[in-house]
């Protein structure tokens, strides 16, 4: 029996794999040694989290990450907020939708993200890599003396 041939939608990395879309799994932002479970992140979300993330920030934060620029074209209308959490002494990053802001940059529309606060991201951490590792990071973080490589 062959090996099984899947394919992305519009033959692009970032597209769900067609007949996938109904498979569960958990997805994941990593970040030097930190790794954020999205689903998790999404379930600690709260109306009082919304913000508007200005342009000049999305800029900053969009030329730190790889992009798939044909994606961007790719994304279905309506995937809602971003997520960015917020990390001691290193800024919020963009955990969810760095594509999405993308678009919003070019095309000159608002981007919107839950922020999560910081001791939001401390939980969503602690349940996405587990206490003692969150917490190590967590601490080099706050002391700021050492990256979180």
């Amino acid at each position: 029996m062959g090996a099984l041939r899947l394919r992305h939608y519009n033959n692009c990395p970032r597209c769900p794999v067609i007949g996938a879309d109904n498979i569960p799994g958990e997805e994941f932002f990593e970040l030097h040694s930190l790794r954020f479970n999205l689903q998790i992140a999404r379930e600690l979300c709260r109306p009082s989290m919304l913000h508007r993330v200005d342009h000049t920030a999305l800029r900053d934060w969009l030329g730190h990450v790889r992009l798939t620029e044909s994606h961007i074209d790719h994304l279905p209308e309506g995937l809602g907020p971003g997520l960015m959490a917020t990390l001691p002494n290193l800024g919020r990053p963009l955990i969810d939708g760095n594509h999405r802001a993308a678009r919003a940059l070019r095309d000159g529309s608002e981007f919107i993200v839950y922020l999560l606060p910081e001791d939001t991201t401390l939980e969503l951490l602690r349940r996405s890599m587990g206490r003692l590792t969150a917490d190590h990071y967590w601490d080099r973080m706050r002391r700021g003396t050492s990256s979180i490589n």
